[in-house]
């Protein structure tokens, strides 16, 4: 893994697998469950969200002290852009890009490309392009 500056919020609940570039100003709030994957990159000021305030049947207004944890899970070759928010219960799927500014709140598809407050889809990634880098194993 590769630090390249401050990270907040890193607890036991966050688990990184190998060739990972994090760059500074990430944050990971929250006791849920983050996994990120192989060959991940990500801008400057990264925040993933691992736990919701309860609102629901709160015994409060806006909420109540009840947490819920949701866990986040980016799979291989994920690529952030800067700036980047990431809601409790998110996967963004192997090969995506998101959006410098991007508010990911819904599960990213495989290979998608996506931006935008909330993220929407805006392409999809050549996959048989990417299909023949990784096999080439043309990682960075």
């Amino acid at each position: 893994m590769k630090v390249n500056g401050k990270i907040i919020g890193l607890n036991k609940n966050v688990f990184f697998k190998n060739h990972v570039n994090i760059n500074p100003g990430a944050r990971f709030l929250g006791k849920g469950k983050v996994e990120i994957g192989n060959y991940f990159h990500t801008g400057q000021n990264l925040t993933i969200i691992s736990t919701n305030h309860r609102y629901e049947n709160a015994e409060a207004i806006p909420y109540d002290k009840i947490r819920i944890n949701k866990p986040v899970v980016i799979k291989d070759f994920v690529w952030l852009g800067d700036s980047v928010l990431i809601i409790p219960g998110v996967t963004i799927g192997k090969g995506a890009i998101v959006a410098a500014g991007s508010v990911v709140t819904k599960d990213v598809p495989d290979y998608a490309i996506v931006g935008g407050s909330p993220a929407k889809l805006i392409k999809y990634r050549n996959i048989e392009a990417f299909e023949k880098l990784e096999k080439q194993k043309k990682f960075l």
